[in-house]
């Protein structure tokens, strides 16, 4: 026998990485049928000790216990109450257990030999176990087992640039969004004299004025929508010491936990593929004002100078 445990970790396991694991499970146990019903039919006109087998009583069963955030719990035995649970319901659960399992023989004449293989799958949000019992003797399982090892071994790094960039990303945004309605407060101020001088005669206050003031705007403003969309995706916290200065405790990212665990799209973290995405939509849309923006806030910060030296 054969024996392996897969630990996933730091990894991104996408439910359509599952729904395709699932489906070469059920495609390979029907495979099998096929191949024992073949048999028998082959078999049937030679005596016992004649018959040749691969796939000798063929017994495939995909099992799977679902745990729901409702507290409930629900165990199939067939593929289609399975899949069906699975894809409309998967936002629900919390935890699922499946269990792959083969039962059959290999007979060449007088010699018979008893296989049993099993892949056994433990999902969580967090991780994903999957121990695996496989037959020396026979590869009939083996296919399914790549797949799986490949489906891991392609999927994204959960710590990726979007966890690793969290703060640039954030204020490149608010910066680009708040740039605007800063500048027209730059812009009202000079109207009072005294700001007015003051502009005149400190060159950078105008534009670290409105650079400020834009960070400011932009992530009171637009922070709520990108907390929520880092809300299942980020590190959690732990704790970090005691700052006596402030009288509070520190906490910082515990990365170290973050990746030994890895992020399997079920239950809570069921729009966390599509969240990372929009995250990156929104840095890569608002980074290309960020230039013109940048040109504009030079020109006006000269332009108040100006004002401020001479009117």
């Amino acid at each position: 026998m054969y024996n392996d445990t897969i630990k996933v970790a730091n990894k991104i396991i996408s439910d359509k990485d599952l729904a395709d694991i699932f489906q070469k499970m059920e495609e390979e146990i029907k495979e099998n049928q096929k191949i024992c019903r073949q048999e028998k039919i082959e078999n049937e006109k030679y005596e016992w000790e004649y018959q040749q087998w691969t796939t000798k009583n063929f017994e495939g069963e995909i099992k799977c216990t679902f745990d729901f955030y409702d507290d409930t719990s629900i165990t199939v035995d067939n593929y289609n109450s399975f899949i069906t649970l699975f894809n409309t319901r998967l936002h629900e659960v919390k935890n699922m257990w499946v269990r792959y399992n083969y039962r059959y023989s290999i007979q060449n004449g007088r010699n018979q030999k008893y296989i049993s293989q099993h892949i056994n799958m433990d999902i969580y949000e967090y991780k994903m176990d999957i121990d695996v019992n496989l037959s020396s003797d026979d590869k009939k399982m083996d296919d399914v087992y790549q797949l799986i090892k490949e489906k891991i071994l392609r999927s994204p790094e959960r710590y990726d640039r979007v966890i690793k960039k969290k703060n640039l990303i954030t204020n490149k945004i608010g910066f680009a969004l708040g740039v605007i309605p800063s500048l027209i407060i730059g812009l009202l101020l000079a109207f009072v004299p005294e700001v007015r001088k003051i502009y005149g005669m400190t060159y950078i206050l105008f534009p670290v004025a409105v650079s400020f003031l834009a960070l400011m705007i932009g992530n009171t403003v637009f922070g709520n929508k990108l907390d929520r969309l880092y809300s299942t995706i980020v590190p959690e916290k732990k704790y970090a010491g005691y700052d006596t200065t402030n009288n509070r405790s520190i906490y910082k990212d515990d990365i170290d936990k973050f990746l030994e665990t890895s992020e399997i799209i079920i239950g809570k973290n069921i729009d966390n593929i599509k969240n990372r995405k929009e995250i990156i939509e929104l840095e890569n849309k608002y980074s290309r004002y960020i230039p013109i923006e940048l040109i504009v806030l030079l020109v006006l910060s000269i332009v108040v100078v100006f004002i401020g030296k001479f009117i």
